[in-house]
């Protein structure tokens, strides 16, 4: 069976996972997360504006929506019901045009192909799944290492910032999504590439790009143990 699957699992907005030609209310039905995402971004967007990288500053009503939408560390342990809905509200609010463009364009390729082999429920609960997660599990190594080490910047740093946009969803996404190609180690290489890339030349922190790669395998684990109790591939 595998074997019949493509080596880069992508489709065109308008086809669906057989390459049939949607009509558009199916093509609107069988992308309807993407895109009610992207459009979601791109109106903030043009509204209200970008938030600040590694800012405090909260001025303009756009940057306080996004202060107080976006993912604070600290909230893990001041305000967990606040942690908790970030998830949900962080991802519809970016930091600077480069990261909204890449999201966009990413959805447009990567997201919107598995939401056509997966379904816009599954795409959903994986990209606001994988954010949660990863959110808990950083959230606890940022509040233990600054309790137990508060003057180590890797740890008191990323307590200092806000975070938003959809890059860790769609890492997940793209995790999950690595299970439709034919080498399912292809996908993993383009996002290892990807982050070096984005570490080397694009000065990306650290624990960005392992929090990336850590969405990643989350979602390719999780979409996996899914596919194997409930499909086949």
């Amino acid at each position: 069976m595998s074997s019949k699957l493509p080596i880069i699992p992508l489709f065109w907005p308008w086809i669906d996972s057989e390459r049939n030609i949607l009509s558009v209310k199916d093509f609107l039905r069988s992308r309807s997360f993407s895109l009610i995402y992207i459009s979601g971004i791109i109106t903030i967007w043009s509204t209200l504006g970008f938030g600040h990288w590694g800012s405090l500053r909260c001025e303009t009503l756009g940057e306080q929506l996004a202060c107080s939408s976006a993912i604070w560390p600290n909230k893990l342990v001041d305000a967990p019901h606040e942690y908790l809905l970030s998830f949900f509200t962080s991802p519809w609010f970016h930091n600077d045009f480069n990261h909204i463009i890449f999201i966009i364009i990413s959805f447009i390729i990567f997201t919107q192909s598995f939401e056509a082999k997966a379904g816009s429920k599954s795409t959903a609960i994986i990209f606001f799944g994988t954010i949660a997660f990863t959110s808990i599990v950083a959230g606890f190594i940022f509040n233990s290492g600054a309790y137990f080490w508060p003057d180590n910047e890797i740890f008191t740093h990323p307590m200092s910032r806000s975070w938003m946009g959809g890059s860790i969803g769609l890492m997940g996404v793209l995790g999950a999504l690595s299970h439709h190609s034919r080498w399912k180690w292809i996908i993993p290489v383009i996002l290892l590439s990807f982050e070096y890339w984005n570490s080397e030349y694009n000065g990306i922190s650290e624990y960005i790009t392992w929090g990336h790669l850590f969405s990643a395998f989350f979602g390719f684990v999780i979409w996996g143990i899914y596919l194997k109790r409930n499909t086949t591939i």
